[in-house]
């Protein structure tokens, strides 16, 4: 020790408090630093504005399988049916085709809270230009092993098709078609005259399990 240095018990408990204080509010300056929201995409529709890369909305499965992620959760207002008919209607699947992951931390994008209008006017927003985008990339990735121009290429049933009725599967392209990019500003969505999902009657999927007692 060194000579003439006296440290009280009450000193050596003060100092020590200050010192958890600061490792603390330290740590959760580096917290927030890493967590900090990547910056605003101003041009992209809803959600895409914040997560704009489309596999952060709509995955495809080496299976084929397609999957549609939404930071929202379904309160009862419908939503779990309503996106998964977005999704549906740009995919050109059968809405039972689909799997959809609402509000879960590891996997979805962070879209702060569920409230008012905004599953539909943000997360359907996106999740219709992000599957848009993916049927894109499908449609190019179709044309490149075909070696034929995308034009006339459409998607039917989890396989795009050709005009002379040949078929690649999602489950045969992924491996090519990287859906780990942004998404773009012109996109082309399908027109509304055309769309055979949306504005139809569909049952709630969220229903069975609530009149059944489901786990939740």
């Amino acid at each position: 020790m060194t000579q003439g240095l006296s440290i009280s018990r009450r000193a050596l408990v003060g100092g020590g408090l200050a010192l958890l204080i600061g490792a603390s509010l330290k740590g959760a300056t580096e917290a927030q630093e890493a967590v900090t929201p990547p910056p605003v995409r101003p041009g992209l529709p809803g959600g895409l504005k914040h997560t704009p890369l489309v596999d952060a909305w709509i995955q495809i499965g080496s299976d084929g399988g397609v999957t549609v992620l939404t930071g929202k959760a379904e309160l009862g207002q419908g939503i779990k049916t309503a996106l998964i008919q977005v999704a549906a209607e740009e995919l050109s699947l059968a809405p039972a085709g689909l799997r959809l992951v609402t509000a879960d931390t590891g996997l979805t994008p962070n879209e702060g809270y569920t409230a008012g209008s905004h599953s539909m006017q943000d997360s359907a927003t996106a999740i219709r230009h992000a599957a848009a985008g993916a049927r894109a990339i499908l449609v190019a990735a179709a044309a490149r092993r075909w070696g034929i121009a995308p034009e006339g290429l459409g998607l039917d049933n989890g396989a795009v098709m050709a005009p002379d009725g040949r078929r690649l599967p999602f489950a045969d392209l992924i491996a090519e078609a990287d859906l780990h990019v942004e998404a773009t500003e012109n996109t082309p969505v399908r027109n509304s005259k055309d769309h055979t999902v949306v504005g139809r009657a569909l049952p709630r999927i969220d229903i069975p399990g609530k009149v059944a007692g489901g786990a939740a």
